[in-house]
């Protein structure tokens, strides 16, 4: 984003903890030992970014015990990141270098995994 916006990446970071611990209306609180994928935390993405803070209004706070309350573990920040509010997220495979290169030049960045089956 801050690639694209042309602005410094600290005004563009999504917030760890309100993407993984503290999404808006009823889902269920996440537990550090559950672990995450890259697919649904890109689909988390698509679906909350709009709604989403900055790191610097909620930053990473991890309930290794899982005995805090919401209040404790998300705060009160609820101001959504100006940046990603104002765009979307989308994913695609991208499985040659070429097409890695064209998408860093147009975009930015790229998100990288590898699956070991």
């Amino acid at each position: 984003m801050a690639s694209v916006y042309r602005v410094n990446v600290a005004d563009c970071s999504i917030s760890v903890q309100a993407l993984h611990f503290c999404l808006p209306g009823n889902q269920p609180a996440r537990r550090c030992k559950g672990g995450w994928s890259l697919t649904s935390t890109l689909s988390l993405l698509q679906q909350y970014s709009q709604q989403l803070p900055t790191e610097g209004c909620m930053p990473y706070k991890p309930d290794l015990q899982g005995d805090m309350d919401r209040i404790e573990r998300c705060g009160r920040c609820s101001a959504p990141n100006r940046y990603a509010s104002q765009g979307s997220f989308d994913s695609y495979q991208i499985t040659t270098i070429w097409e890695a290169q064209r998408h860093i030049r147009r975009y930015g960045s790229v998100v990288t995994r590898f699956d070991i089956l």
